[in-house]
């Protein structure tokens, strides 16, 4: 594989990141906002319902938090490497590589937390309004 070749793979990743991540943003929010909308003055929704709604609301909340993060933690460790790229460049390091695993852990640990509490929020809300109907 070329420089180029991984360049290029890497751009399409992010740009897949970005695109997951802005898509979990809006349906989460809109999610949100419109269900607080909808259900927050109800007072026909049963206890269990109700419940289950709240969770469904701290769900997609976590989501949205997790999602901040990890892209947080994906910008400071590429600005990082930025920085150690130019160190290399300038001759004041040996190599811009380091070891990044730990970073990458909690990069991936949010992302599994944001996803599989987005998949719970929603499908929480989902059953809340066909329980509704």
């Amino acid at each position: 594989m070329s420089l180029e070749q991984f360049n290029q793979h890497q751009q399409d990743v992010r740009a897949r990141t970005d695109s997951l991540a802005k898509a979990i943003f809006v349906l989460s929010g809109g999610a949100l906002s419109i269900s607080i909308g909808l259900f927050s003055n109800n007072s026909d929704i049963s206890e269990c319902i109700a419940s289950i709604l709240r969770f469904s609301w701290w769900s997609l909340t976590t989501t949205i938090i997790s999602v901040v993060i990890m892209l947080f933690i994906v910008i400071g460790r590429d600005y990082f490497f930025g920085e150690r790229w130019r160190k290399e460049l300038d001759k004041k390091i040996e190599s811009a590589n380091s070891d990044n695993l730990i970073i990458d852990v909690f990069i991936w640990l949010f992302a599994i937390v944001g996803l599989i509490a987005f998949i719970i929020g929603y499908l929480g809300l989902a059953y809340t309004a066909s329980s509704l109907i």
